[in-house]
């Protein structure tokens, strides 16, 4: 028993030796409890926020600042604390997470400078405020974040690292604050974290499991006990974090699901954002899935010949509703082959057929008997100074040409027929030209029309007449949408389809051709 008790203490040492880097891990668990907690409504918590707060805008040279904190299922970020506006029509109020680009990309990265939020009708980070520009740093870890904090500037203007590094450290403080707000009492100084008066952080179990063992030493167990078998009893009271993984790159994931969240990161993180290509040409992407890893990617750039570039890609023969494995890697292998053909000069219908031909080097299966591939693909190139638009494109998609005036097919339409044999030449490939006028908007949509002709009032409507009126809707919706000068044509469209059922991947991209004035 004597030796129980020794060894029992000596372990108890060394988990308070570990006493500064378990609060770390307190600190940010402490303020993702504390999102569910009312907070707002302490004074002096208020107090705490509106000195920090007032310490960033003026160690980053802005002028405002608000706090907005995830709720428990991460799906919306509600505006907990602002400074430097109103906070009648703000506190209170929430946002989605999903489409907020600016937080999710803060989410991934630690820290975002924005240092021009009005230079174009495309709001790229999607800014909960109407500034000019700001900061938006994450409150947490990336790999846990509790939230974001955005620090707004009324005029445009660059952020240095001096400013950056400002910001995380006003973020640090603020989840500090935020953990220690709940018994409104500073921090205690055990390793015993509380968020209530009745709610402990987890390492409460370590004190209960070591009170436990050392009753041992008054129980007369003798040395009966194996010393192997104390030792992984410590080991577990020792680990209070059991939910918080720590992924390297010798350790595999413990399931599929964290491959999955870890493709569908990849997958957000190389998606390129909507921007400005070139003078009076705006283009923008959007993939929503019903999958947590999309089956589709997007891309553009511009050429060092000073022609835009445009590139989609989908699943090809069908729509898995659970999903396709083998269409994701073909879909990532397209992607690959074509940023890596694009660099030295060809046509469109040439990257398409030097990515089949990397395809069928890869996998025989990516392209069948019949000449089908297991995807469908468009290429394009768009002169700037002409409006001229050369297309290529393999497999099934939806594509309208739109104005303010009407709407205008663009027929890269549907091109099934085998070939047998030939689908590495240009019988497979469609190609197209056309002009995009000033004012106008070239709509790329997946197949049938994301599937929003699956979803028609009139069941037995044939499938045809179903395409037809959704294509109605949407060249309606966008024509509507450019009537009322709005130069984010996926803004109208994603309204549009907000109260649809999402029964396939919805995939689309914008090239918007402004009016010159």
């Amino acid at each position: 028993a004597r030796r129980l008790a020794d060894a029992a203490r000596a372990l108890a040492e060394q988990l308070q030796q570990q006493q500064a880097e378990l609060r770390l891990h307190q600190l940010e668990l402490a303020a993702r409890a504390a999102v569910i907690l009312d907070i707002g409504k302490a004074t002096d918590g208020n107090e705490k926020m509106d000195r920090l707060m007032a310490d960033a805008t003026l160690a980053t040279g802005t002028e405002a600042a608000a706090i907005y904190l995830l709720d428990e299922d991460t799906e919306r970020l509600a505006t907990r604390f602002v400074f430097g506006m109103s906070p009648l029509k703000r506190l209170g109020t929430s946002r989605p997470l999903r489409g907020a680009r600016g937080d999710l990309e803060t989410m991934i990265q630690g820290v975002v400078a924005m240092e021009e939020l009005r230079s174009g009708p495309i709001d790229q980070y999607c800014s909960p405020e109407p500034y000019a520009s700001a900061i938006c740093v994450c409150l947490g870890s990336t790999d846990l974040p509790i939230g974001t904090m955005w620090l707004f500037s009324d005029k445009a203007q660059s952020y240095g690292n001096h400013a950056t590094a400002a910001a995380r450290l006003a973020a640090a403080n603020v989840c500090y604050t935020l953990a220690t707000l709940g018994d409104r009492e500073p921090l205690p100084a055990s390793p015993t974290l509380r968020v209530s008066a009745d709610q402990s952080i987890a390492t409460d179990l370590v004190d209960v499991e070591l009170e436990r063992l050392l009753e041992l030493e008054f129980n007369d167990v003798g040395d009966d006990i194996d010393d192997e078998i104390l030792a992984d009893h410590f080991v577990e009271a020792m680990d209070p974090f059991p939910l918080r993984t720590v992924q390297t790159i010798t350790k595999a994931p413990a399931s599929i699901s964290d491959w999955t969240n870890q493709i569908s990161d990849w997958q957000h993180d190389t998606l390129p954002i909507g921007s400005r290509l070139a003078p009076h040409w705006l283009v923008d992407g959007m993939v929503e899935s019903p999958l947590a890893v999309a089956q589709s990617w997007h891309h553009w750039d511009v050429l060092p010949d000073g022609v835009i570039a445009l590139a989609m890609c989908q699943f090809g023969t069908a729509w898995h509703a659970t999903g396709n494995l083998t269409n994701l890697l073909d879909a990532t292998i397209a992607r690959a082959a074509l940023q890596s053909h694009v660099c030295y000069r060809h046509r469109p219908q040439d990257i398409v057929t030097r990515v089949l031909h990397t395809m069928m080097q890869i996998r025989d299966g990516a392209i069948d008997d019949t000449g089908r591939p297991n995807l469908s693909m468009f290429y394009a190139h768009i002169e700037p100074d002409t409006g001229r638009a050369v297309m290529s494109s393999i497999g099934s998609w939806s594509s309208l040409i739109v104005s303010k005036y009407g709407y205008r097919p663009l027929n890269t339409g549907r091109n099934d027929a085998g070939t047998g044999g030939e689908f590495l030449g240009e019988q497979s490939v469609m190609n197209q030209e056309t002009t995009l006028l000033d004012g106008e908007v070239l709509l790329l949509a997946g197949a049938d029309w994301m599937g929003i002709g699956d979803g028609a009032s009139v069941t037995d409507m044939p499938h045809q007449h179903q395409l037809q009126s959704a294509q109605h809707r949407i060249g309606a919706s966008l024509k509507q949408a450019m009537v009322e000068d709005e130069r984010s044509p996926l803004s109208a469209l994603r309204r549009l389809m907000a109260s649809t059922p999402m029964t396939r991947e919805r995939s689309a991209i914008s090239l918007l051709h402004e009016s010159v004035r």
